[in-house]
């Protein structure tokens, strides 16, 4: 169709409209006529009602009325009662709203009854020109005829109460009685029907009338209904060939024609099918059109725009990177320009760590940096956070160009993040530093494709400008860590060859470390012997923080330098309210603002923990490697310092106390006594110089160990020192011997002390598992009657404390000359001894021992002499102890040994020996020499002697010394079939527990006991329980130094089984014994 159809039709159809609508409003006019009518007909029939019902109730009121004057005699209702008849009849004014007016309910002379100022007019009047109908107002003169007569009874009723005024009840009873009798009721009723009869009527009439006029609005309605719908008609085929020729709605038309006269050309017009040739229609043509030609000025403009800002955001980097010396500072710089300059939505940087492989943001700038919260982007090809331009572009070293970020499926991660900030294409160029990647460049456009040639092309070089300053910082901050580093080992070698103590080391270590590392807090702890954290230097840190951390224990998770300080290895706590180490601790680190902690050992040349160096931040801070190298060059000269303490002090401490109980040395020995000898000859003073030697002490370090034997020492040493004075002084001069130093002490002060020590010595130790008692031997010397030097002292203190020694031990004794010519043959003795086995001055001499009772030989003890060329005859009792002192008793013992078990073998290959038993004694070194089992085997089986012909006799006091060892040793030898005999049995202490585990055979009775056994009753007591026992036990007794026959007769009697002494035969050489020997034989062959 042409448009000009379109415009004839719609004038025909505008015209058939406009009478469509006169029509309409004449059928409509008259309709409402039509109703109004109805109205008017039902107005009248509710008048007529009103009405008749009017004339209802003024009977009723009058029935009322009357009734309650006859009931009260109250004239107000005689009154009521004529008013109402004169306004029915008309002569009075009728009041307003009389129907709604109840007589019976008006209270007396309360509530009088309204007037009205109109005219009097009567009820039958009013129906008259209300329309009634002749019969209807027939009806109503009716019923005005039947309520005359009803009124006369009433008025009757009524003026018997007027003229009977006092009357009995009677009269009254009658009077109300005519207001209800039957005759009242019928004419009542009579009155009511002809009402009723009017009321028929009157609905007769006026519903005839209310029909007729409602049939009549009925079709009026329906002609106006016919009309309008074809209004309605008309104008909905007016409407759509107005749309088909608009081709949408005023305001839409009126809406686009806007937009496209404010040069609004971008969004389409849309146009229904069949509405081409419309107005829509042209205006759609004439956008597109529009469109088009803006749509290609406004991509030139972008372009150049985009351009010009890539060029102007390429000037700000450039001359940003001239300005900047680091990349913190250069990053913000240029994610700012290239936002701000460059046109973009949104710019940041991210570096790889390579650690965790991701690239964590340090730069942004533009809408939507939150885009960065949280975001986790990997360089893991595996991962779907590696999969993304920026990890791409990373991991593949080359620029990611996506040119529609919400569609591009490698962005699909951030699809939901970049929707929210409206970007549509971004760009990933990856950063270098020294040739690798490093990290990389991000950048978000507004536009898809907004990343044409030229745009790359400029980008790319600012990505590549970008790479030459990382580089150039990256030498530049080599070239000043290298000059920090440098100066920092140049300025602590300069602290350690300086002469300063070691806490001002330590403090300016902290304190040029402080200013180097601008912002941090530095401090040094050191690790005490009790595993503890003591404050070496932290002048930064509240008081209160180094008073809490001082004494703080070391272990593992114990705060940053707690746990380095027991690890050895460095500790980073990048975030303290994060870290586990740091729980217990936060409340501290946050009253002293601290928020990081990184805490390197301090470490010896061994390896050992010194301390620890610690470096605080008041914000969390990730260490760089540069931080870690300073932190440990300065924890290394650190410990070079503390080490070089430590060995001055330790060679200090070497130099003059003893190692291992504290206590001064010789060398301070030395000085303290030239100073107390001087004060001495000054003021004719004395002095006391005391040694002391522990009494048996080898025996505890070779059975319980030397562990056990040094814990002695130090509380031992402990003791001592609670002992002595201020100005007193203890030295140790090495394994059991002290030196006591006692200024201005006579020979009284001197004794009271050696006896304090004597008491605090002898109390128990309980050193580990054991329970230990000590006894001690002091010798005493006196300034200057026993020396006036060290030298002289010393050696007359040694003196006197080895004549304690001598004398029994654990007492303590003045130096005498006495003791001084003793002493000179002490040391005689020991050094003609350590010759005599080489000279061949030493013999082994035989004592036969026989049967108490047949007097046969039947064993011999070998025995030690010693004839010195000069000495002449050296009794054992003078030289044995000499020989143990000195240590030469071991070579003595072997060679005994042997030579005895040469000479038994000699006498059994004679045919002397018999049964005979060859006895050798043991010291008590030898017995605790761990290869005597051994060396009596190798003796045994060199000679040839049978084990069984060897008797080995212990003392009781050394079999007691350590008794599980001893059982042990005597089990060894009892294997291998060699006797054991306890020697000198009851002078010892022997406990009967560990008697009965000895592998002995015979106890042998002290000569002691057996000297007096004829006189002293004790010495027979002590003999028989010592037989007694044996007995008991199922071993042999043999008593030594039997002399007389009483004493032989004696022990006989006891039941001892041996004897030996000089009532059978004295001790002999071995050619004398081989003699005495044969003679026996020849004896006992005789006697045979």
């Amino acid at each position: 169709m042409t448009r000009p159809y379109y415009f004839s039709r719609f004038s025909r159809i505008l015209w058939l409209n406009l009478v469509m609508f006169v029509i309409f409003v004449i059928a409509f006019a008259v309709y409402v006529r039509a109703e109004k009518q109805i109205d008017r007909a039902n107005e009248i029939r509710f008048a007529s009602h009103l009405l008749a019902d009017e004339f209802r109730q003024s009977s009723n009121d009058l029935s009322h009325v009357a009734r309650s004057y006859v009931a009260t005699g109250d004239p107000v209702y005689k009154h009521y009662f004529q008013e109402i008849i004169d306004i029915r009849d008309g002569k009075l004014p009728r009041p307003e709203n009389y129907h709604d007016m109840y007589w019976d309910l008006v209270i007396a002379n309360a509530h009088p009854a309204p007037q009205s100022s109109t005219q009097p007019v009567a009820l039958l009047e009013l129906m008259r020109q209300a329309g009634f109908s002749e019969q209807e107002l027939a009806k109503m003169a009716e019923a005005t005829t039947d309520s005359a007569a009803l009124i006369q009874i009433e008025r009757t009723a009524m003026d018997m109460v007027d003229s009977n005024q006092g009357m009995p009840d009677g009269k009254w009873h009658q009077a109300n009685l005519m207001l209800h009798d039957a005759t009242y009721h019928r004419a009542k009723a009579k009155v009511m029907q002809s009402i009723i009869d009017a009321f028929e009527l009157i609905d007769l009439r006026t519903q005839q009338s209310v029909v007729a006029r409602a049939r009549i609005a009925f079709w009026l309605r329906v002609v106006f209904v016919v009309f309008g719908v074809m209004l309605l008609l008309t104008l909905w085929r007016a409407y759509r060939t107005l749309h088909a020729i608009l081709g949408a709605s005023v305001d839409e038309l009126h809406d686009q024609i806007v937009r496209l006269g404010s040069g609004d050309f971008s969004a389409d017009i849309p146009v229904s099918k069949g509405m081409r040739n419309s107005v829509l229609g042209w205006l759609a043509e004439t956008r597109a059109s529009l469109a088009s030609v803006e749509a290609a000025r406004r991509t030139a403009e972008a372009r150049n725009l985009r351009l010009t800002q890539l060029y102007a955001a390429l000037s700000q980097c450039n001359q940003a990177i001239v300005r900047c010396t680091s990349e913190a500072e250069l990053f913000p710089q240029m994610c700012r320009d290239a936002v701000i300059f460059g046109g973009m939505k949104m710019a940041w940087i991210g570096m790889l760590d390579q650690n965790s492989q991701t690239i964590k943001p340090v730069a942004c700038y533009g809408i939507g940096i939150e885009y960065l919260d949280g975001i986790e982007i990997s360089i893991d090809e595996n991962l779907p956070t590696g999969c993304g331009p920026t990890g791409t572009a990373v991991r593949e070293d080359k620029p990611y160009w996506c040119q529609d970020f919400q569609h591009d499926p490698a962005t699909v991660a951030w699809h939901a993040r970049g929707a929210k900030f409206d970007w549509q294409a971004s760009a990933a160029l990856p950063l270098h530093r020294n040739g690798k990647p490093a990290g990389a460049f991000m950048l978000y456009g507004d536009q898809i494709n907004v990343f044409d040639d030229a745009a790359r092309n400029l980008l790319l070089e600012m990505a590549m400008d970008i790479d030459h300053a990382i580089g150039g910082f990256e030498r530049e901050a080599e070239r000043q860590q290298a000059q920090q580093m440098e100066s920092l080992r140049v300025f602590m070698l300069e602290r350690l060859n300086g002469n300063l103590q070691l806490t001002d080391i330590l403090h300016d270590a902290v304190t040029e470390l402080e200013i180097m590392l601008a912002g941090s807090i530095c401090s040094i702890l050191l690790v005490d012997d009790e595993q503890c954290l003591r404050l070496g230097a932290a002048p930064s840190l509240p008081d209160f923080y180094n008073q809490a951390i001082d004494g703080l224990k070391i272990g593992a998770g114990a705060g940053s330098c707690g746990n380095t300080a027991y690890t050895g290895q460095r500790t980073i706590a990048e975030n303290l309210a994060e870290h586990p180490f740091w729980q217990p601790f936060l409340p501290l680190a946050e009253r002293a603002g601290l928020a990081a902690c990184w805490s390197e050992p301090v470490l010896s040349a061994g390896k050992k923990v010194l301390g620890t160096f610690a470096i605080y931040h008041r914000h969390p801070a990730v260490p760089s490697k540069h931080e870690l190298r300073l932190l440990e060059m300065v924890a290394h000269f650190v410990a070079l310092a503390i080490e070089r303490k430590q060995a001055e002090e330790h060679i200090y401490y070497l130099a003059n106390y003893d190692s291992l109980t504290g206590l001064p040395n010789r060398s301070q020995l030395d000085d303290h006594l030239k100073y107390a000898l001087s004060l001495a000859k000054r003021s004719n003073g004395h002095l006391a110089l005391m040694f002391l030697d522990l009494d048996h002490f080898k025996n505890i370090n070779d059975t319980l160990g030397h562990s056990v034997g040094d814990a002695l020492l130090v509380e031992l040493a402990n003791r001592l020192c609670a002992v002595l004075r201020e100005e007193d002084t203890v030295t140790r001069l090495g394994g059991d011997e002290f030196i006591f130093l006692l200024p201005g002490t006579d020979a009284g002060g001197a004794a009271n002390v050696a006896q304090k020590l004597l008491d605090a010595i002898a109390e128990p130790y309980r050193i580990e598992e054991f329970d230990l008692t000590m006894s001690a031997s002091i010798g005493i010397a006196l300034y200057p009657n026993d020396g006036e030097d060290l030298e002289s002292l010393s050696k007359s203190a040694d003196v006197a404390m080895y004549r304690v020694k001598t004398d029994g031990r654990h007492g303590y004794r003045f130096f005498t000359p006495e003791m001084q010519a003793r002493a000179q043959r002490n040391l005689q003795l020991v050094n003609a001894l350590s010759h005599a086995l080489d000279r061949e001055q030493l013999h082994v001499y035989y004592q036969p021992q026989a049967d108490i009772h047949s007097g046969r030989v039947i064993g011999a003890e070998a025995l030690l002499r010693w004839r010195h060329p000069e000495f002449g005859m050296v009794s054992p009792a003078e030289f044995i102890p000499v020989a143990e002192d000195s240590g030469l008793i071991l070579p003595i013992g072997e060679w005994v040994l042997q030579t005895a078990v040469r000479q038994a073998k000699t006498c059994l290959d004679q045919g002397l020996l018999g049964p005979l038993i060859m006895a050798v004694n043991l010291s008590a070194a030898q017995f605790s020499h761990p290869a005597l089992p051994d060396l009596v085997s190798r003796i045994l089986e060199e000679e040839g002697l049978p084990p069984e012909y060897l008797e080995l006799e212990l003392t009781e006091g050394v079999s007691m010394q350590n008794p599980e060892a001893a059982i042990a040793v005597m089990n060894n030898l009892h294997d291998r079939g060699i006797r054991m005999s306890i020697d000198d049995f009851g002078t010892g202490y022997s406990s009967l527990s560990y008697l009965k585990k000895f592998k002995v055979y015979k106890l042998k009775i002290d000569q002691s006991f057996v000297r007096d056994i004829s006189t002293d009753s004790e010495d027979k007591a002590i003999v028989n329980a010592v037989i007694s026992l044996a007995a008991s036990l199922g071993l042999r007794t043999i008593a030594e130094g039997v002399e007389t026959v009483e004493q032989r007769e004696f022990l006989r009697e006891q039941g001892c089984q041996e004897i030996q002494g000089y009532l059978f035969a004295k001790p002999m050489p071995s050619d004398q014994f081989e003699l005495f020997l044969r003679q026996s034989v020849i004896e006992s062959t005789i006697a045979i």
